[in-house]
C-alpha cells in the first residue's frame, strides 16, 4: 500500500490473468479491483516521457482481459509510437492491439519494436526491472504468441540464445520472460519429429539422465524439415563447501552470545539463543535492490524478531542498525531487502536472533547477498558444520 508503481501492478495482474486463462482458481474481485486499478492509473498517468514503460505494459494487460481503450490503444501505436523509448513498451502496444485483431498495425509496431531492440538508447533510464536480454525474452514471447506470429521470431530466438548464453547468471525477470517465451515457441510442436535411440518421438523432448545414466548416452535424430536445437542443462551438489566470495560485495556473519561476546557457532548447547550478525559490503555506488540470505542450520531456528529491536538487546548498542524495505524471519532462513540509491551508505548491518533446538551435527550453509537484477553480482560467506549438544547442566 503506497507504494503507487504502476509497472509492478500491471506484472502482477499479468501473472493473475495469465494463471486464470490457464484454469487456476483467480478470485473474481481480486481480478476485477487489479484491473480497475490498471485503469484509473492510465486516467492520469499520461506522461510517455516518464511513464512510457508503466502505461505499455498497463495497456497490454487491460486487453488481454478485453478492457482497454482499443480507441487509446490505436492513437499510442499510430501517433506517439516513438516516444516509447523502450522497445519493450512498443512491444506490449503491438501485442495489446492485435488483440483486438488490428493486424496490420500490430505488425507495424512489433516491427519498431524489433528496430528498437537491435540499436538500444543509449542513457534511458529504467525502473521497471529490466534488461536487454529481459526485453528481448519479452519481446520473442510477446511476438510468438501474436496471431499471425510475426516473420523475425526465428532471428530473435538466436539473438535471446546467445545472449542467455553469454551470462552466468539471470535474474527473476529475464528468468520469468525467458520461460513465456520457451512456452509461446514450443506451443505447437507437431512439426518436430524425432528418431530417440531407435523411437519415433515426436514434438519437443525433454529428458532428465541421472549421472548413473550417463555413460550409456542418448541418440537423437532430427527428422524434421527445419534445424533443431539441443539444449543441456548439468546441476550437481558441490562435493566440498564451498569457500567464501564473491563479486561486487563482500559479506560476513558472526555470532554473539546476548552478553555481547563473540562466539565460536560450531559447538553450542541446547536452547541457548546467539544473536548473529550480518555485515554486508557493496562495492559500487548505483542503485540497486540487494537481497540478503542467510540459511540456518538444521537444528536452529529464529527465536522472537521483536528482540532485535528491544531493550533486550542491551549489550548490543554498538550494532549499527540498518533500515531495511522489508525482513522475513522464516523457519528455515532470514530475508532481507533493501532499496539503494546512489547516496545510500555502502555498508549494511543486520542482525537475528537464533535459538539452537535439535541436538545433532549440521550443514552450516552460507550467507548470502545479491543484487536482484544484476545477479552476477553477489557475495556469500563460508559453508561449514554446526554440532548441537545436550543443554548445559
Amino acid at each position: 500500500p503506497g507504494s503507487d508503481n504502476l509497472w509492478l501492478d500491471a506484472y502482477v495482474t499479468d501473472f493473475l490473468t495469465r494463471a486464470r486463462e490457464k484454469g487456476f482458481d483467480v478470485p473474481k474481485q481480486a481480478m476485477i479491483a487489479a484491473l480497475d486499478n490498471l485503469q484509473n492509473s492510465l486516467s492520469y498517468d499520461v506522461n510517455i516521457a516518464v511513464k512510457g514503460n508503466e502505461i505499455a505494459y498497463a495497456m497490454y494487460v487491460l486487453a488481454r482481459n478485453k478492457r482497454a481503450s482499443i480507441g487509446d490503444l490505436r492513437y499510442y501505436v499510430n501517433s506517439k509510437l516513438s516516444e516509447f523509448k523502450s522497445p519493450l513498451a512498443k512491444a506490449q502496444l503491438a501485442a495489446g492491439l492485435g488483440l483486438y485483431g488490428e493486424a496490420q498495425s500490430s505488425s507495424r509496431a512489433f516491427t519498431a519494436a524489433y528496430a528498437a531492440i537491435k540499436s538500444p538508447v543509449n542513457g534511458l533510464v529504467r525502473d521497471d526491472y529490466g534488461t536487454s536480454l529481459r526485453d528481448k525474452a519479452a519481446i520473442l514471447a510477446l511476438a510468438t504468441e501474436a496471431r499471425p506470429s510475426m516473420n523475425f521470431v526465428s532471428q530473435m530466438v538466436a539473438m535471446v540464445s546467445t545472449d542467455r548464453l553469454g551470462q552466468r547468471y539471470t535474474s527473476t525477470q529475464e528468468k520469468a520472460w525467458l520461460l513465456l517465451a520457451a512456452r509461446a515457441l514450443y506451443a505447437d510442436t507437431n512439426k518436430i519429429s524425432l528418431e530417440v535411440n531407435g523411437d519415433l518421438h515426436m514434438g519437443n523432448l525433454v529428458r532428465e539422465v541421472k549421472a548413473g545414466e550417463i555413460g550409456n548416452g542418448i541418440k537423437v535424430v532430427n527428422k524434421s524439415d527445419e534445424n533443431l536445437e539441443a539444449a543441456i542443462t548439468v546441476t550437481g551438489i558441490p562435493s566440498e563447501p564451498l569457500p567464501a566470495g564473491g563479486e561486487g560485495f563482500s559479506i560476513d556473519r558472526e555470532y554473539y552470545n546476548l552478553k555481547g561476546e563473540k562466539i565460536d557457532p560450531s559447538i553450542v548447547a541446547q536452547n541457548e539463543r546467539f544473536v548473529v550478525v550480518l555485515k554486508v559490503t557493496e562495492k559500487n555506488s548505483w542503485r540497486s535492490r540487494i537481497v540478503v540470505n542467510d540459511l540456518l542450520p538444521a537444528g536452529f531456528e529464529i527465536d522472537n524478531p521483536r528482540l532485535v529491536s528491544s531493550a533486550d538487546l542491551g549489550n548490543f548498542k554498538w550494532l549499527k542498525r540498518t533500515s531495511a524495505a522489508h525482513t522475513e524471519f522464516r523457519k528455515d532462513r532470514f530475508v532481507a531487502a533493501f532499496n539503494r540509491t546512489e547516496r545510500s551508505s555502502s555498508d549494511l548491518t543486520m542482525a537475528y536472533v537464533v535459538r539452537a533446538v535439535s541436538p545433532g551435527k549440521y550443514v552450516h550453509p552460507a550467507a548470502m547477498v545479491e543484487d536482484m537484477y544484476r545477479p552476477h553480482l553477489s557475495a556469500r560467506t563460508g559453508q561449514g558444520v554446526v554440532e548441537v549438544v545436550g543443554p548445559k547442566p
